[in-house]
């Protein structure tokens, strides 16, 4: 099997991932706190198509490594990139499967909470794949690739407490039954809100940073030696 290289390309699209994310939830931040729900909702519906998008062309190259192995280098009849194979596209097919999930929910008015929790799962078990990887030390730079996982896991598990806010504050006036319990149309406590959503807002920003430095210490050099 021929050894290919989208690895820069992924790591692209996973930076977009998060620059849209961070974007979006500030859009949608800013004008709940001008009391302009139906502007929030309308940036919402914009991030999450944007979201959505990303997510298919990520799950084409999630499902296409997944079924083709396409890291593959033979020493004594074992593949010894078989491990980058399990490590990079199982991740990369939790990640896009809860970005179209997303998308399709905002986009039909669905509760997203459920996508939430979906996606907390699926970054606890990305976290673990990183601690993995990382006691292998598979990679050039294990340390780098830990920290990206460790960001994406940790943004997994934050778009839970992310998606209940969307769903009892920005979605749920408007769309009613899509909150998970009955709620005031306004946060109880907003001190708590705005520090889960600052704290989901921080870990967007460090995971686009991990992506940068794992792409700059490890992918663009494979653009001075390709496959």
């Amino acid at each position: 099997m021929t050894f290919t290289d989208d690895l820069a390309l992924i790591l692209d699209l996973l930076i977009l991932v998060a620059v849209a994310v961070f974007y979006t939830g500030f859009l949608v931040w800013l004008s709940m706190r001008r009391h302009d729900r139906a502007r929030a909702l309308t940036q919402l519906q914009g991030g999450a198509l944007l979201l959505g998008g990303l997510g298919v062309i990520l799950g084409l190259f999630a499902l296409w490594g997944e079924f083709t192995w396409p890291l593959s280098l033979i020493i004594g009849g074992n593949n010894v990139l078989a491990a980058y194979d399990i490590l990079f596209f199982d991740s990369l097919t939790m990640i896009a499967f809860i970005l179209i999930a997303f998308g399709l929910a905002v986009r039909y008015h669905f509760p997203t909470h459920f996508v939430g929790v979906l996606a907390a799962i699926s970054g606890a078990g990305i976290l673990y794949y990183g601690y993995r990887a990382y006691t292998l030390s598979l990679t050039l730079e294990p340390l780098e690739t830990f920290l990206m996982f460790i960001a994406f896991g940790a943004l997994g598990i934050l778009s839970y407490p992310a998606t209940l806010y969307l769903d009892w504050f920005v979605v749920g006036p408007e769309y009613k039954n899509v909150d998970p319990v009955p709620s005031d149309p306004t946060p109880r406590y907003p001190w708590m809100w705005t520090a889960l959503l600052g704290l989901f807002m921080l870990v967007v920003v460090l995971a686009g940073v991990a992506v940068l430095l794992y792409g700059f210490n490890t992918a663009w050099a494979h653009l001075g030696s390709p496959p």
